[in-house]
């Protein structure tokens, strides 16, 4: 019976010392912008990592990792799949939002921010911010206004569901 005790206090313990991994941030991978060079903004598949792919926004390169790491960037469906060759998850082509004259409002907040900031002038859509640098604007789906306390598109900018 002492040894049982025993055995389980070395299990608790090593559990408390050494808790299980749950998954870790997959590793960077180099990313320069010259990858964007002549593309425009939009995801590709990159040919020397089948699980991450490119993003190119305004000619800044940003490479993304497919999560889990073991699924695979399919470019004819813009997303990530078990495998790059199967059937693309949705049916309609993607297409990119249509967006409004884009503010570079991200400077203002300093060179440490890093979020969405609402566009004054267009509700329906949000500036994204990166450290300090406008990355781009957002539009949100259909008529949805951007809510910058909530950080969401809402209904009205105020509700998570259509107001009655």
């Amino acid at each position: 019976m002492k040894l049982i005790i025993a055995c389980a206090l070395v299990a608790v313990a090593a559990a408390i010392t050494n808790p299980p991994i749950t998954g870790t941030t997959p590793p960077a991978i180099p990313c320069p912008n010259s990858l964007c060079q002549g593309k425009y903004d939009g995801n590709f598949a990159l040919k020397s990592h089948r699980n991450y792919f490119l993003q190119c926004v305004g000619g800044n390169a940003y490479c993304q990792a497919c999560f889990p790491l073991s699924l695979e960037f399919s470019q004819r469906c813009n997303q990530c799949l078990y495998n790059r060759k199967d059937e693309c998850v949705t049916t309609q082509k993607w297409e990119p939002a249509t967006t409004f004259a884009c503010p570079d409002k991200c400077p203002a907040r300093g060179p440490d921010f890093t979020g969405n900031i609402k566009d004054d002038h267009e509700p329906r859509q949000y500036v994204a911010c990166w450290k300090g640098v406008t990355v781009g604007c957002i539009a949100c789906p259909g008529n949805l206004k951007f809510n910058e306390k909530e950080n969401a598109c809402l209904y009205e900018g105020k509700y998570l569901t259509a107001p009655y």
